[in-house]
């Protein structure tokens, strides 16, 4: 099938692009930088000359492109909602005028907000509390309607915390990859609470092959499911972890928790393992290893 990805000069775009690839797909990007590995359309999700000459000749998009941090989304909800919810219906109706019918993309753990339970079911109460989890539970609206207006097959897969090789913003505000920045530069390790806080992280890799198996889903849905990694981790743990692999101790600083961030927030994965054929296989200490090694090969203290 001849691909496109949105986002695919991204932290996942880069090996999603490769994976999709190795399965015999011809791929194209449309980012705002250039991924030198594939052919690029350099340009912007609300550019819609830019969309309708990036689809040119597709079959299958997987729109990973938006705007991600959750703090930052509540200092600019006007520039969350224009990118994300307008972004996204510009790729839709563009695909709808080229007869492009499915469309795979990335949604979030942060359209549940606090949760009332956990597992985190996908059928439980979805009711974001930043702007970005709004624009993620906006996004699959949008996709649901597509589906039941036009027979789209869309896919939400709704990412817990995902980690791995590769991952570098500017500020970084992720938690894993800030955390190896802090430790290996002898800085502040900045915890929000106790440590005591449990997530689900997920390694890059295996949201990479969720992605794959959901070409393979039923046409003409919609279809929306958890990516969880099994299992709940403190992230006190994660950082004896990292400390272990880094060989350096942290310098932990706590901070009062912040508003609206629950204290459990993991999710229940059968789902995807019902009807993807999917569950995650690389385990956290596994994860972490291999996300230290790149950032010791590839960035200096």
């Amino acid at each position: 099938m001849n691909i496109l990805v949105t986002g695919g000069a991204g932290f996942l775009g880069k090996p999603l692009c490769r994976a999709l690839r190795t399965h015999g797909h011809t791929v194209k990007v449309l980012d705002k930088k250039e991924n030198t590995e594939f052919p690029t359309v350099i340009g912007d999700i609300l550019d819609e000359a830019k969309v309708a000459t990036a689809l040119e000749g597709i079959d299958v998009v997987f729109h990973l492109a938006s705007f991600i941090e959750a703090g930052e989304s509540v200092q600019k909800p006007y520039e969350y909602t224009q990118n994300n919810v307008l972004g996204t219906v510009i790729l839709l109706e563009t695909m709808r005028k080229q007869g492009i019918k499915t469309m795979i993309f990335s949604s979030s753990a942060a359209v549940y907000g606090e949760p009332l339970q956990v597992p985190i079911k996908e059928d439980d109460r979805t009711m974001p509390i930043n702007p970005y989890g709004m624009t993620k539970l906006a996004m699959e609206a949008l996709a649901s309607s597509y589906s039941y207006a036009y027979g789209f097959t869309c896919v939400a897969l709704r990412y817990f915390n995902l980690y791995g090789p590769g991952e570098d913003h500017e500020p970084e505000t992720h938690a894993i990859p800030r955390f190896i920045q802090q430790i290996r530069e002898g800085t502040q390790v900045t915890v929000w609470g106790n440590g005591e806080h449990q997530r689900d992280f997920v390694y890059v890799d295996d949201i990479v092959d969720a992605h794959i198996k959901a070409l393979e889903l039923e046409k003409g849905k919609y279809h929306y499911m958890n990516l969880s990694g099994k299992n709940a981790t403190r992230v006190k743990d994660v950082i004896q972890l990292l400390e272990t692999y880094i060989g350096k101790k942290a310098n932990i600083q706590q901070f009062p928790p912040r508003p609206g961030d629950p204290l459990l927030l993991f999710a229940d994965g059968s789902k995807a393992k019902e009807e993807l054929g999917w569950e995650s296989t690389t385990t956290l200490e596994d994860g972490l290893k291999k996300t230290v090694e790149w950032f010791i090969a590839n960035k200096s203290v």
